[in-house]
């Protein structure tokens, strides 16, 4: 019985770190905290881009809210010693991109994740003349667990990025916020939760999103983007386990 307690106590600070959560507000004209779970109650002050925020477990019932095609939870947190509910489909696990820095996801890896050990690379072939079937690859991996992989082959290219702890509602967050996807995804993109053709001028996007009826939600497990700009892009998006996996190639 003695053990039993002893475990128990143990126990219990570890539940108690569990229950703790850290996010960064993504929302670049910042979020507003709100006096009760409602797009109507009362603003109590407005919480800055890139500022950390705790996620208070207080065991209340999650109030859904939908915005921009994202589904998320209203959120209680306190800030300026006010206490109160953000949107919750606003935040990421890591801090947001610097925007006056980060132009690329590569710039953004290097705000945020630290590189574990040189980078990897293989080649198969000249780089300087890959002939057909030639090609070269590059990965990195990093002390988070995030990784980078690069492919270079005869006329296409392509890389990879797998971010741990990011949904893919955090991943189509992420990247409005970089420009190097506002081909993709630019500031007034909704989150596609629907197959479908866009058209922007001559351009035409093909948007396949793969999804699951789980009870009454649907479960949405890949998004895939194709488009043609002289050479064909192709774009997917999702999650493996805990990680979102992030594939962006090109090639004639």
């Amino acid at each position: 019985m003695k053990n039993i307690l002893f475990f128990a106590a143990l126990l219990i600070p570890i539940l108690s770190a569990a229950q703790t959560r850290f996010s960064y507000v993504a929302a670049k004209s910042g979020l507003s905290i709100r006096e009760n779970p409602s797009v109507s109650a009362k603003v109590l002050d407005k919480i800055p881009y890139g500022t950390k925020i705790t996620l208070q477990n207080t065991g209340e019932e999650l109030v859904t809210v939908a915005t921009e095609g994202m589904t998320g939870y209203w959120e209680k947190v306190s800030y300026n010693n006010k206490t109160g509910y953000i949107v919750g489909s606003y935040l990421l696990p890591v801090p947001p991109p610097k925007l006056a820095v980060v132009k690329e996801m590569k710039d953004y890896f290097r705000q945020v994740y630290i590189p574990f050990g040189n980078k990897l690379l293989v080649r198969d072939g000249e780089r300087n003349n890959i002939e057909e079937g030639g090609y070269e690859i590059q990965k990195q991996l990093y002390k988070n667990g995030a990784e980078w992989h690069q492919f270079l082959g005869y006329e296409y290219g392509s890389t990879t990025w797998f971010l741990p702890d990011f949904t893919l509602q955090q991943g189509f967050l992420l990247l409005r916020l970089i420009p190097e996807f506002k081909e993709l995804f630019g500031d007034a993109a909704i989150f596609p939760t629907e197959s479908k053709i866009l058209k922007n001028g001559e351009r035409e996007y093909s948007i396949t999103v793969d999804k699951e009826q789980i009870g009454n939600d649907p479960w949405i497990k890949k998004i895939s983007i194709e488009y043609e700009d002289g050479a064909i892009y192709n774009f997917e998006m999702y999650q493996v386990d805990n990680q979102l996996i992030i594939f962006f190639g090109s090639g004639v």
